[in-house]
């Protein structure tokens, strides 16, 4: 009797050890908590104008060579040469090369004279910083008419301007130009492209 006594007495204590054991599982299933998450929104601010200045710079350059000819072998010799480039400014894409050559100045002697001009176009941009958190610098960039771009500069935040000489056949593209914003997480904004650029 005192046997069967003790095994009753056993297995209502286990029951109880297990029911007890299980309260804290349920419990943790049961209990629930409120998060409230917030998604801040950001935008990128272009800059809010661009100033483009652009010129042309015609080089005119004028080279003479003189060259005496033996008459009896025919073996010629460069006597005299001379080069001058002069610089004007230009209302438009000035690009070409003429040669004319006369007898003289002394006996058996030839000058040739060659006059080419090309023209260069001037740009500078500049414009305002963005007012937007995290920036970290800005693109220029061209765009052609042929459909093609290119990067004109690659500035850090501090750096609001940028210059470029470049052949003004350019212009026969029609290049306009747009600055970029850039940012350290990745997001950018772009201006509107300035009007053609021109001499």
């Amino acid at each position: 009797m005192n046997a069967i006594r003790r095994i009753l007495i056993l297995i209502g204590l286990t029951a109880a050890v297990i029911a007890g054991a299980s309260v804290p599982a349920w419990a943790a299933f049961s209990d629930s908590s409120r998060v409230d998450l917030t998604i801040a929104t950001t935008t990128v601010a272009a800059p809010a104008s661009v100033t483009v200045n652009d010129s042309c710079t015609t080089a005119t350059t004028v080279v003479r060579r003189t060259v005496y000819t033996n008459p009896g072998t025919g073996a010629q010799t460069q006597t005299a040469y001379s080069s001058t480039t002069t610089y004007a400014a230009s209302p438009s894409n000035v690009q070409s090369s003429t040669s004319s050559t006369v007898a003289g100045p002394g006996p058996n002697e030839t000058t040739t004279t060659t006059t080419t001009k090309n023209t260069t176009l001037s740009v500078s941009v500049n414009w305002p910083a963005s007012a937007s958190k995290g920036v970290n610098g800005y693109l220029v960039t061209a765009y052609l008419n042929d459909g093609s771009t290119y990067l004109m500069a690659q500035n850090d935040a501090v750096t609001l301007s940028t210059s470029a000489n470049v052949d003004a056949d350019y212009l026969y593209y029609a290049p306009r130009l747009s600055v970029t914003t850039t940012t350290s997480y990745g997001w950018t904004a772009t201006t509107a492209q300035t009007p053609v650029l021109s001499c």
